[in-house]
């Protein structure tokens, strides 16, 4: 058990929290862990994944009754909200209970986004000042992949070998061969060999629940601080104030247990990495860091233009959940500025029994659909990058509450001329590739709409009137007061902020550590 006070205090054990925590006890110092969720037992996860599959039975516990409510007043995409409890888990490990494992570096123009294309904000930092973090990342997290030949510069090698091709995507290679690019293999957090006690991949096809724990999860990397005796967990500990004293020395963490009781932690540094969303309301409830004004604003999401045609070879679906190739080709082109980067996803699953259905075949009928269209339909998509825009934001409800009686977060996700023209773009580019591969019954495909990349409301700045917290990651005005995660990302560009997050924990752990 970890006395108290210790020499960290750290709210939410997701990435962000386990990087942090990781340098810490690696240190040799302590640290005391709030967890809003509970513990999900892996024991269980063959028995969830079946029950899901089977019974459509929720694989996690989303949301809570009364706690994890919110509002939004976004405009519609695509037909949808911006919801949230359909994405992120309370719980230990946070939303790496349910991730897809794909790991990419940012590239060098999303740290100079104002600079080079004149659009979103610069990035106090830049990329070389965070490379060897993202090789420390990779080494924590347990990268498979296969250096890309127009991506940014590495000091260090893939800690494991990259996956192969999924199937029909040699032929996608050779279209996008044709238009100037590369088709690059996907970066994973997914053992391709045994790495760190977790045995390789074996396909299970279920990479929201890894049932074999293959893909990491910060789960695993808590349960193993938490053995040395320097990492003390409390799961279903709510935080709802930080008090800073007029110092800007945080004097307490208050915080209620769902079983009803109140209590007050400090530590020596205190690190707030609750999810982007509920970083900036508990901030927002302890009107602390937002003296400009900028706590919840610049809220960004990675969102999709995505397309499906049949296709005239049969191609088996991928074997794995999440796709293996994409390309860059339009990521950093002369169009950036005019609009934002574009990053192209192949080998996506397709569901045919679920099209036959939407078209009215049913019994014998939908049996013969599915062995005639089964591997004939493609699924590509377009990650696009969200511009930062101030109205599009995070607040605190004027009248729902949780079960505590606090305000509950309200979303307002907007996007602007240049969103829309990313968007635009990306389904043009989609067009061509899957009319290039004789695709034909083009469509646009409507659930891709979001990725559930929550980013930005509480972004990194040298001047306290442009953000909420310094290159360091500390809340200005604050001494011993810093944020993990992505809520401090200025820009987000159009890769998978995952490994990103991971790099920037572990440079705040070796500053908090070292004060």
């Amino acid at each position: 058990m970890v006395k108290s006070p210790p020499d960290l205090l750290v709210v939410g054990s997701g990435v962000a929290g386990a990087m942090v925590a990781l340098t810490a006890v690696q240190r040799g110092q302590t640290v005391l862990m709030l967890e809003a969720g509970s513990r999900f037992d892996f024991g269980r996860r063959l028995e969830q994944i079946k029950s899901e599959q089977v019974l459509g039975t929720p694989l996690w516990d989303w949301a809570r009754a009364g706690r994890d409510v919110h509002t939004d007043d976004s405009e519609p995409v695509l037909g949808y909200r911006y919801t949230l409890n359909d994405s992120r888990v309370r719980g230990v490990g946070g939303s790496t209970l349910h991730w897809g494992g794909l790991v990419q570096r940012f590239w060098e123009g999303d740290f100079e986004s104002r600079s080079r294309y004149g659009l979103g904000a610069d990035w106090p930092i830049g990329y070389d000042d965070i490379e060897p973090w993202y090789a420390r990342a990779e080494q924590v997290l347990g990268v498979a992949g296969t250096p890309n030949p127009v991506g940014p510069s590495r000091s260090t090698p893939f800690p494991m070998p990259g996956f192969g091709r999924a199937a029909g995507e040699d032929r996608w290679e050779e279209i996008v061969r044709g238009l100037g690019g590369t088709l690059d293999l996907t970066a994973h957090a997914r053992n391709s060999s045994a790495y760190d006690g977790r045995s390789p991949c074996v396909s299970y096809a279920v990479c929201n629940a890894c049932p074999s724990g293959a893909r990491f999860s910060a789960d695993f990397q808590i349960t193993a601080l938490e053995r040395t005796g320097r990492l003390d967990l409390r799961t279903e500990t709510v935080a709802r104030r930080v008090e800073l004293n007029s110092a800007g020395v945080v004097v307490g963490v208050h915080a209620s247990t769902l079983d009803g009781r109140d209590e007050v932690f400090t530590g020596r540094q205190v690190i707030i990495a609750a999810h982007a969303v509920e970083t900036a309301r508990l901030l927002l409830l302890s009107d602390v860091g937002n003296g400009s004004d900028q706590v919840g604003r610049h809220l960004m999401e990675h969102w999709y233009a995505a397309a499906t045609a049949r296709i005239p070879d049969r191609v088996p679906p991928p074997v794995v959940g999440f796709g293996t190739s994409e390309c860059s080709l339009w990521y950093d082109d002369d169009e950036r500025g005019d609009r934002g980067a574009i990053k192209l996803e192949f080998a996506l699953p397709h569901d045919v029994l679920g099209r036959g259905l939407a078209e009215g075949h049913l019994g014998v009928d939908l049996a013969e659909y599915d062995e005639r269209e089964f591997g004939r339909w493609a699924t590509i998509a377009a990650e696009l990058e969200h511009q930062p825009n101030p109205e599009s934001r995070v607040t605190l409800d004027p009248e729902l509450t949780d079960m505590f009686g606090d305000p509950a977060p309200k979303t307002s996700w907007r996007l602007g001329d240049v969103d829309r023209k990313t968007h635009a773009r990306g389904h043009e580019l989609l067009a061509t590739l899957l009319e290039a591969r004789g695709g034909t019954n083009l469509r646009k495909v409507a659930n891709y709409a979001r990725a559930h990349h929550h980013m930005g409301t509480c972004r990194m700045s040298h001047d306290p009137a442009e953000g909420v917290v310094d290159a360091n990651c500390r809340v200005h005005g604050a001494q011993n007061l810093s944020l993990a995660g992505s809520s401090v990302f200025p820009t987000g560009g159009a890769r998978q902020p995952t490994l990103t997050i991971a790099a920037l924990a572990l440079r705040l752990g070796e500053y908090v550590t070292s004060r």
